[in-house]
Formats: structure tokens, sequence, C-alpha cells
């Protein structure tokens, strides 16, 4: 294995919150970059929120970094207000509340690879 690069420009979104050409409200898109196909250890992407409020409980560690927009997330009670650059760390199976008001995009990297979270009902 080699150092790998992901471009920008190359990234393919798929829709995984809400219904692709309804974008305005709840939606969600994901670029998977980094997959048990190339790590045996974590995954990594690019999603952006739109418009949403929705409840988690992630099955892994997940760190996010905001690239752009802001978003709040909720978890015991406490709140954090992020924008880009901030960083966020949710140890496995935290209930999360994320409320976005307008978009925003970041970039996670979750441990273990192979376990994925169920879609939340919006």
């Amino acid at each position: 294995m080699t150092v790998q690069c992901y471009k920008a420009a190359d990234r393919q979104f798929a829709t995984y919150l809400g219904k692709p050409g309804q974008t305005a409200v709840n939606y969600a898109e994901i670029a998977k970059l980094i997959g048990p196909e190339v790590s045996s250890t974590m995954g990594a992407g690019v999603v952006t929120y739109r418009h949403l409020t929705v409840t988690w409980c992630l099955p892994f560690d997940e760190v996010l970094v905001i690239l752009a927009g802001n978003m709040r997330v909720t978890s015991a009670g406490v709140t954090h207000d992020v924008g880009p650059g901030d960083v966020l760390f949710f140890p496995k199976e935290t209930p999360l509340d994320y409320e976005v008001d307008e978009e925003v995009t970041l970039f996670y990297v979750k441990y273990p690879v192979d376990r994925t979270a169920a879609v939340p009902e919006l």
C-alpha cells in the first residue's frame, strides 16, 4: 500500500438522508473515501448536511472536522456550536443530536471501519 490522495474534484457524493432531487431540507449526502478496501482499521469521508435535526447513537468512535458551515451537536445536555476548523470526538455509543440550520460540510474518520450506523428516519 502506498500514500493515497483524494482530490476534492474527484469526490462522488451519494444521498443517504432525504430524497435525491429534494435537497433543500432534511438532506445529507456522503462521499466515502476510505473503507475496508483501503484500510483494515479505519474509515473516512466527507458529508454535507442541509437543514436538518437528527439523533444518532453511533456504534464506532468518530472524529469530525468541520470544513464549511456551522452546526450544533448536543450530548448529555451539553451543546457544542461548531464551525470551520473545529474538531469533535465522539466515543462509540454516545447519544448525539445534530442541528444544522443551513448547511455544513465535514470530514469524518471512524474506527473500526467495518461498523455502520443505522440511518435515522427524518
